[in-house]
């Protein structure tokens, strides 16, 4: 190795190994303050990451340095670490100690000792591995690795001392030196190898540097293998040499380094394809949540925004183009004299928030797409005008199109239901000036509920007449009804009635099929009168009469019918039926065959409020021949007012065609014909009402029965309540035929025998029915008369004279008298006898078993007589109870006790729980009711207990055997237990039958009870559970061992092992196979149990009392047997005295005799290990047995000494 020193100025480090960098000092003192400082600098090209650099010196280390970063080019320097043998007096201002953070800066003693003086190394690392780093990618890391040029300054040199001999203290202020200046030359710096690590900074934007190339695009540093270029072939859009910014266009994100997986690229700005440039905008980025903070720069194509998405004014985008088309943005269209803010329109379209792009904003007066026509009711559109155009005086909803007036000249155009100078009326019969085409409605007020046509302008609401309403007073009022024309209907059956027969009929299921009203019909003939009586007219006016009939199958009606008018007085002078003639109040009409009514000519005066009688009197069916037998019914008569004089058909064309519509439709037939409001024709039901208030000039309290009715609201025309069950009539007032008993329920079905009555039509009030002959009764008529039966034949009741009445469908007898009983009361109740029939009629009297009724010892229900040639004396047998026997029952049965003789007294049934056959006499005591004869192995007063050697519940019969192991049962304690079978088990033992080990136990087979299994818990296996497995094999007691443990109970080694397995020390038996008797040794020792001859602790050896050459040994005979045994008696004697000399030093003996037991316990041993060996001589055997008498006689010796000092 070699050494050239560089001139001063050079500080080039070039091959390390070869070379070194040297750096010479001048230690006058005059400039010694400035010689040692010296500096190492690294001027990059660019920005890098600088992580560590490791130095090592060719001279001393320095006494102090320092290393300081610039990430600016050397404008500014930061110090990372100050070093210094004494950091306190050579920088006195830096902390020392550990940083506790990476930037902390700190002065250390590490790196700046004397020692090495050659080869010493300095090691500095940016980030210390002993400092925990939270976050790698915070702004504190990043800035510590950042620089541009690093620079190392020695501040000190280490000196031995001759530094301070032989320089002069005469000098001058300026000139002190050194005597010997070759001093100067020893002391410099020198570098073997400075290796500075890092890599060029791109913040995570780029995968390699490249050179940095100069405007030509020649790089400038020269491109070599080993450098490490400045530049950053950046990615994620960014740009610089240190990819520090983002590219152009890519401003939509803040510029961040990456981070991890997160590459933080740049986002490229949205401008809609309307701008070239862009910048970002923080207080974007932060008003956006951190989403986008691009601002775009001179927008094109009319738009404006941060992202061009918007119009400038006076544009608006075409909501058919995409936001990006050049074209997107058109110009508005807006008439500036009639818009807002000189034309501007809406910019955009959003339907949520109701804008419409293009929109224009009119002034108040101004309408039209573009603000270019004055509204309806205004004219003369204006630039001047702030509103656009003047108002017209017109009424705007009563001019043509809801114009107003011309909006260029102002004049007023009417609608064609719209008067007035302005238009601002309805015409007459018109109301509702409103915004529809023809300006008003009609008042369309109806013809019958309205007094007439006019209705309120504003409203429409019509005059009604009473009890109507609605706006056209078209609807009766709540609880009110449209009468129907029929309304004014008297039944015949109701009339006075002479030579007449009324005929009731019931109501068919189908209110279609019903062509009457009323509950039916009076059958007329040629002598017939009737009566009606007319008091419930509420209008003065004329009216037709009306005859309902039926004539079926009559081909030539009735000729004669004449009618009546019976006034009570002369017609007022002044009132309505001034004119009428008494001529005219007698009428003769034609009934005509096959019709169902007939409406008599001409009409006839009648007035509101005066009682009338119309008379009906039949004459001869045929004129002139008159017919005794003929009839015909007849069902009502009817006033109904003529079509023709209602107002609301006649005086003008419209009620000309109502009155042609009425006809058409033939809407006074239908309702003379009984159809149902609900089958009248849509014409028809429409003319409902309007009759009806023309008639009565109001509409009809509906004046429901609320008995009958459901409620008080009746249906709206005709008037028909809503009626309970089987009640009829317009206001439920009355049941229906075939129905009693009106009532709140309703009324109730007749349902009259069909058999035993004339008719299914009873009274309306009890309901019964009208009978036939016979003896039928009941009120359905279904019954027979008391004492006859079988309806509807009626035979007489057979009850021998002991009962009046029988039952009516089967005819037994019912309430027998006389102690009598049976269908006919031909026998004697229960606990009677005698025979009562008709004949015989023996009395009926109480059964003597034994006692009879009431006496307290009746012990039978029932007897009876047996034949008997005595007839004074019958022979009466008892049928007696349970339990009792004889012909009078005074006797228990088999198996029973008791004494039935006695008051009160009973037989009872021997309760021996069913063990015992009822049918063996003697089964149990007759008197005590003790069981005797116990069947099923059971005993006891009554058999509820199991015998001795059974078990079970005795009382249903289930006693069984006892099983017990004889292995695991303690047979002195008895059988097993009477009940549930257990058998005293011995210890340990389980189970009913005492036939297994209890858990932890095994064994059964001892006959003693089971031993514990004693299972090693650390050396069995583990269940499921993690918990050991302690049960072992029932039968050998062996536990389930886990791998390296065995024995019984798993508390040793494996097999074939022996040692402490807790202590982990297993080893395996040596066990010779030759020798040995098992390959099992000892667990405890390792010795082998050996076969007869072999020996040793692994059988493999001549045993003791043999000899030759193992494994062939022989035994050594008879002389050695008793040679051994005079050996084992010393050995015997040997444990004796060492056990005494163990005693006494026990006791606490003195110190001062401490060496003469050790000796003593010496030559113990020294006799025991000379006794065990094989081999010994005569010779030995005396020299020991002196030894041992010596020791005997030392050992009393002590115990004596002891004794009386000790007093033990």
């Amino acid at each position: 190795m070699q050494r050239k020193i560089y001139a001063v100025s050079g500080h080039v480090i070039q091959q390390p190994e070869i070379y070194w960098w040297v750096e010479s000092i001048d230690l006058a003192p005059r400039r010694h303050a400035v010689c040692m400082n010296v500096s190492i600098r690294l001027d990059l090209e660019a920005e890098f990451h600088f992580t560590h650099l490791i130095m090592t010196f060719k001279s001393f280390r320095p006494a102090a340095m320092i290393i300081e970063r610039s990430a600016d080019f050397g404008k500014t320097w930061s110090p990372y670490r100050y070093f210094a043998y004494d950091c306190a007096s050579t920088f006195p201002d830096i902390p020392e100690g550990p940083p506790k953070k990476h930037s902390d800066v700190i002065c250390t003693r590490k790196y700046s000792d004397v020692a090495p003086s050659t080869g010493g190394e300095l090691v500095y690392k940016v980030i210390s591995p002993h400092i925990r780093t939270e976050n790698p990618y915070s702004d504190e890391i990043a800035n510590l690795l950042k620089v541009t040029n690093l620079r190392i300054n020695f501040t000190k040199l280490h000196t031995l001392g001759d530094d301070l001999l032989d320089y002069r203290s005469e000098f001058h202020l300026d000139e002190m030196y050194y005597a010997r200046p070759e001093i100067d030359e020893k002391y410099y710096y020198a570098v073997y190898e400075l290796v500075v690590r890092g890599s060029c900074s791109c913040y995570g934007h780029a995968q390699r540097c490249i050179p940095i190339e100069n405007s030509a695009g020649v790089a400038i540093t020269p491109d070599r293998p080993d450098m490490v270029h400045g530049r950053c072939e950046c990615t994620h859009n960014t740009k610089g040499l240190n990819c520090e910014q983002c590219m152009d266009f890519f401003n939509d994100l803040p510029w961040r380094p990456a981070i991890g997986d997160d590459s933080n690229e740049c986002k490229r700005c949205d401008c809609n394809g309307h701008a070239a440039r862009c910048h970002f905008d923080r207080a974007v980025y932060q008003a956006s949540g951190f989403v986008s903070g691009g601002v775009c720069d001179e927008c094109m194509h009319n738009t404006q925004g941060k992202n061009c998405e918007q119009c400038k004014p006076f544009y608006y985008r075409n909501p058919r183009r995409p936001i990006t088309d050049p074209y997107v943005c058109l110009p508005c269209e807006c008439d500036k004299a009639g818009s807002l803010n000189e034309g501007i329109c809406e910019g955009e379209e959003d339907p949520e928030r109701g804008l419409v792009a293009g929109k224009c904003y009119c002034k108040s007066n101004v309408d039209g797409p573009r603000c270019d026509r004055c509204k309806n009711g205004f004219w003369s559109l204006s630039a001047e005008d702030p509103n656009g155009c003047r108002a017209c005086t017109c009424h705007l909803l009563g001019t043509y199109n809801n114009e107003g007036c011309n909006k260029r000249t102002g004049e007023c155009l009417c609608k064609r239901l719209v008067t007035g100078e302005n238009c601002d009326r309805c015409l007459p019969e018109h109301y509702g000036l409103s915004e529809e085409p023809e300006g008003c409605r009609p008042c369309d007020c109806d013809i019958g509920g309205a007094f007439d046509n006019q209705c309120d302008v504003i409203t429409g609401q019509c005059t009604c007449r009473a009890h109507f309403s609605g706006r056209r007073c078209d609807t009766a009022d709540s609880s009110y009804y449209c009468a129907s024309i029929d309304h004014y209907t008297y039944e015949a059956e109701l009339a006075k009635i002479v030579n007449g027969e009324v005929q009731s009929r019931e109501y068919p299921l189908n209110a279609r099929d019903r062509t009457w009203t009323g509950e039916g019909f009076v059958r007329a003939n040629e002598r017939t009168t009737m009566t009606f009586r007319v008091d419930n007219l509420l209008q003065s006016m004329q009216y037709n009469i009306i005859i309902r009939y039926e004539a079926p199958q009559d081909p030539l009606g009735w000729e004669n019918v004449q009618v009546t008018v019976v006034r009570p007085s002369d017609p007022s002078p002044d009132g309505i039926c001034s004119n009428a003639l008494p001529s005219d109040d007698f009428l003769i009409v034609r009934l005509h065959p096959g019709g169902r009514f007939v409406e008599m000519r001409p009409d006839i005066c009648l007035e509101a409020g005066i009682p009338y009688e119309i008379r009906l009197q039949m004459g001869e069916k045929r004129t002139g021949v008159p017919d005794r037998s003929a009839s015909i019914l007849i069902d009502s008569i009817v006033l109904a007012a003529p079509t023709d004089v209602l107002p609301i058909f006649k005086g003008s064309p419209l009620a000309e065609q109502h009155k042609f519509e009425f006809d058409r439709y033939q809407c006074r037939n239908q309702a003379l014909s009984l159809t149902p409001m609900t089958d009248l024709s849509e014409v028809c039901s429409r003319y409902v009402c309007p009759v009806a208030a023309i008639v009565f000039n109001q509409s009809l309290q509906c004046d429901c029965d609320p008995t009958g009715s459901v409620s008080g609201i009746c249906a709206a025309k005709g008037g028909q309540c809503d009626c309970k069950p089987n009640v009829v009539g317009r206001r439920c007032d009355r049941c229906a035929v075939g129905t009693y008993g009106f009532g709140p329920s309703g009324c109730a079905a007749c349902e009259c025998d069909s058999v035993g009555s004339l008719s299914n039509i009873c009274d309306k009030q009890s309901g019964q029915c009208l009978c036939r002959e016979r003896g039928i009764t009941g009120r359905q008529c279904n019954q027979c008369q008391p004492g006859f039966w079988s309806f509807p034949d009626c035979r007489v009741c057979q009850c021998n004279d002991h009962a009046s009445i029988c039952d009516q469908k089967t005819g037994a007898c019912i309430e027998c008298r006389d102690l009598t009983d049976g269908y006919y009361c031909d026998r004697c109740k229960d606990g009677y006898y005698g025979d009562p029939r008709l004949g015989i009629n023996l009395p009926c009297k109480p059964c003597p078993c034994p006692g009879g009724l009431d006496s307290g010892f009746q012990h039978a229900d029932t007897c009876y007589l047996r034949p008997s040639t005595d007839s004074e004396s019958p022979d009466v047998v008892c049928n007696c109870k349970a339990g009792y026997t004889g012909e009078r029952c005074a006797s228990c049965a088999i198996n029973h006790w008791g004494n039935p003789n006695e008051l009160g007294g009973t037989c009872e049934r021997c309760d021996c729980n069913g063990n015992i056959d009822l049918s063996v006499e003697g089964s149990c005591d007759p008197v005590t009711g003790d069981c005797i004869k116990c069947l099923h192995n059971t005993e006891g007063i009554q058999c509820e207990n199991c015998i001795e050697g059974y078990f079970g519940d005795a009382k249903i019969r289930s006693c069984q055997r006892c099983v017990c192991n004889e292995l695991g049962t303690n047979v002195t304690a008895g059988a097993c237990d009477r009940v549930s079978g257990q058998c005293a088990c011995l210890p340990n033992v389980v189970g009913q039958q005492c036939d297994a080990c209890a858990p932890q136990h095994f064994d059964l087979a001892s006959g003693t009870g089971c031993e514990p299994c004693n299972c090693d818990p650390h050396g069995v296996l583990l269940r499921k559970d993690g918990t050991p497995e302690l049960q072992c094999n029932e039968f050998d007691g062996r536990c389930p061992c886990k791998r390296g443990r065995g024995g019984r109970t798993c508390s040793d080694c494996e097999d074939y092992y022996w040692g402490d397995p807790m202590a982990g020390e297993c080893k395996r038996c040596q066990c010779d196979p030759t020798g040995s008797a098992s390959q099992q040794c000892h667990r405890n020792n390792g010795t082998c149990i050996c076969l007869p001859g072999s020996g040793g602790a692994l059988c493999n050896e001549c045993a003791r009392g043999y000899t030759g050459r193992w494994p062939h040994c022989e035994a050594c005979g008879e002389c050695f047997r008793n040679w051994d045994d005079i050996i084992q008696g010393l050995k015997s004697q040997v444990t004796n005295l060492i056990d005494k000399a163990n005693n006494i030093e026990d006791t606490g003996v003195a110190s001062i005799y401490d060496d003469a037991f050790e000796k003593m316990e010496a030559n113990l041993a020294e006799v025991k290990s000379q006794l065990e060996s094989a081999n010994i001589t005569k010779a030995d055997v005396d020299a020991l047995q002196q030894q041992m008498d010596s020791l005997l006689e030392k050992v009393s010796k002590a115990q004596v000494f002891f004794i009386v000092f000790y007093g033990n």
